[in-house]
């Protein structure tokens, strides 16, 4: 990240972009160590000034990209799994997505190279500049920078006010603090975008500090419902019955009393759109198709239950419609609800541009071409009213704004995961996912196959969470809460904000330049 200049100049170049990027990627490894994004950051902002030109700019990018290698080094494996392909196929497919994430990555700091090469100054067009890239450009696997923060609740509160980009700009606001510590330190005068940095990093703890034991106490006298959520594998062998006997263990346990039992995604069988109760076996059998074709989950319901199976519309050879669904099931067996999953996961359900190049599809086979709900279906169940996300919903900030917005008190996540077998994978899309609990103040019931079936509180703690790769049940009793955030009403307006400053101060610089 140095300008070519001397030998020592170019060594030195790839040893601070590869330091850079050892410390990006640290809190994505081990999640507590929040301060290693703070100092990853910093450490480009303070060498931004030489930066600018083909030699720093490539170090800059170079370092981008093995940043985001390791920390999502899983991806090629995850990849070829989800396309029943070979590890080859894997790596040449998670190279352009690797390449994307960092320029993503790596775009503000170039862009504060050529605007604001001060590294006392850098980190307010960088972070301005990168919240707005953060809310537009589309990612495989949506993550903010931010969210490295979630580790420390107190650090991500204000994303109830300004959406989960603020917490990537408070991240640059701390890192523009430790430039200025380091780089100038205390003997000389205080740039006021130095001042505008603390002032953020102390609203920001000031804020946290107060929503943690604001909404805490919210919570602790909202109406409660009682929630088993069970954690099993239904694609191994003996995970159907897994599933149904720690039920039978939650119902004995609590003599029935259970308001709700949770299943995780792909644990029922397919059922026609047409079809309100499985009551009726032979009913069930006629209108329903592989996998799982005839499927009742359970014999007895003793609760409702609520699971993940697939829904279609039309014959059951070849149906016009095929979703993947959440449905809830009542005590007498009948369907009172469904809800299609909205947002289809990249290169497992569906190839990125395959509208408008069909023949792309050939060469990334699918198991079966799956259509994307429209609607943010809500799911009553007596007090609760359920905002359900599948899987790869649980990362996207509008899936779960929508279903507030539609009248959800608490959120459920049902989730499958088979396809991500280290423990890493698991615990990094349940940080993916952590911050919708926080941004719309709800609790985030997380029930997944193989982990991290947890709770997730309306602060983004987790209360209880069972450990990854076992068969268990987790009860639990989450608050159904009311009200919309900020956030959930204009999650939007931030980095629309920050995105037309950066517009305005690059059109001031391109006038002052020319003039």
């Amino acid at each position: 990240m140095i300008q070519r200049g001397s030998v020592r100049r170019g060594l030195a170049a790839p040893l601070v972009a590869a330091t850079a990027a050892v410390f990006m990627a640290a809190p994505w490894l081990d999640q507590r160590l929040v301060w290693a994004a703070w100092i990853g950051v910093a450490i480009p902002l303070a060498f931004v000034h030489r930066i600018r030109g083909w030699w720093g700019e490539g170090w800059t990018l170079a370092g981008a990209m093995a940043a985001i290698a390791i920390a999502f080094h899983w991806t090629p494996e995850a990849l070829a799994y989800a396309m029943d392909a070979d590890a080859t196929t894997g790596i040449a497919i998670a190279t352009p997505i690797v390449f994307w994430d960092a320029l993503r990555l790596a775009a503000p700091l170039l862009f504060a190279a050529r605007l604001q090469p001060d590294p006392l100054r850098a980190w307010l067009p960088a972070g301005a500049l990168a919240v707005a890239i953060e809310a537009v450009a589309p990612a495989v696997f949506p993550w903010r920078l931010g969210y490295a923060q979630g580790a420390w609740p107190v650090l991500v509160q204000a994303v109830d006010l300004l959406g989960p980009e603020v917490s990537t700009f408070v991240l640059y606001a701390h890192a523009g603090l430790l430039v200025w510590l380091v780089h100038a330190g205390w003997r000389t005068s205080v740039p006021r975008v130095v001042v505008g940095a603390a002032a953020v990093c102390a609203a920001n703890l000031a804020y946290g500090s107060w929503a943690i034991a604001h909404w805490t106490q919210v919570a602790a006298t909202a109406p409660t419902i009682d929630v088993v959520l069970v954690q099993a594998n239904p694609e191994e062998e003996g995970g159907i019955d897994a599933l149904r006997e720690f039920t039978r263990q939650a119902h004995a346990a609590s003599s029935g009393a259970t308001g709700l039992v949770c299943w995780p995604e792909c644990s029922g069988g397919c059922y026609a759109d047409t079809l309100t109760s499985l009551a009726d076996t032979e009913c069930v059998l006629e209108h329903s198709r592989p996998p799982r074709a005839g499927m009742r989950p359970l014999d007895d319901p003793v609760s409702p239950l609520l699971f993940g199976g697939k829904s279609y519309h039309g014959h059951p050879e070849k149906p016009r419609q095929l979703y993947q669904s959440a449905i809830l099931v009542d005590r007498d067996h009948s369907i009172t609800g469904r809800y299609h999953k909205r947002h289809l996961m990249p290169f497992g359900e569906y190839v990125p541009g395959e509208d408008r190049y069909p023949d792309i599809k050939r060469y990334f086979p699918m198991q079966e071409e799956l259509t994307a709900g429209s609607e943010a279906n809500v799911l009553a169940s007596g007090q609760a009213r359920l905002g359900v996300m599948m899987c790869y919903e649980d990362m996207i900030p509008e899936a779960a704004r929508s279903l507030v917005a539609n009248g959800a008190n608490v959120l459920v996540s049902l989730i499958n995961g088979s396809a991500f077998t280290a423990p890493l994978t698991l615990e990094q899309h349940r940080m993916l996912g952590r911050l919708r609990a926080v941004e719309t103040r709800r609790c985030l019931l997380r029930c997944a196959a193989t982990g991290e079936t947890c709770v997730i509180s309306p602060v983004g703690t987790i209360t209880a969470a069972l450990p990854l790769h076992v068969r268990g049940a987790l009860a639990a009793r989450p608050p159904l809460m009311e009200g919309r955030t900020l956030a959930s009403r204009l999650g939007g307006l931030f980095p629309a904000c920050c995105g037309l400053g950066v517009v305005a101060v690059a059109w001031r610089h391109r006038r002052a330049a020319a003039g």
